[in-house]
């Protein structure tokens, strides 16, 4: 069974768009307001898999459910978030043993499922400002 623990750091974040770069498996949310931290971007790095569910053009994020999983458990995640209405699938070689599972629980517009290897909070000038780790 997975367990979950929420982080209160992602709370209210609204973000309007975001961008996939799968060269460096990187999932970019671009930022509108962030009452807890002021940032601009919130980037979720070595990605292995990840869907949105209903994406619109305001998305704010109630909390962020997180677990940390290891390798066995990474399919367990994936089944989860399909049968929640995901449609992810795991990349061929994720390149790390333990991966965060992230669940962007939204209050209107859009729900990510993401499996990877930390999520990170950046200011307008690249400064990290807080990030959770696998």
């Amino acid at each position: 069974m997975i367990t979950f623990e929420g982080d209160e750091r992602f709370a209210d974040v609204e973000y309007v768009g975001m961008a996939y770069e799968s060269t460096d498996r990187t999932l970019r949310l671009l930022v509108t307001s962030d009452p807890a931290d002021n940032c601009e971007v919130i980037l979720l790095r070595n990605v292995a898999a990840f869907d949105v569910l209903h994406f619109t053009r305001q998305n704010v994020v109630s909390y962020l459910d997180i677990a940390r999983l290891a390798a066995a458990e990474h399919q367990a995640f994936v089944e989860l978030a399909v049968g929640e209405g995901a449609t992810i699938t795991l990349t061929n070689n994720p390149s790390r043993d333990v991966l965060l599972g992230v669940v962007f629980v939204s209050a209107n517009g859009a729900t990510i499922f993401a499996l990877c290897g930390s999520v990170e909070k950046y200011s307008s000038d690249g400064s990290a400002l807080y990030g959770v780790m696998a």
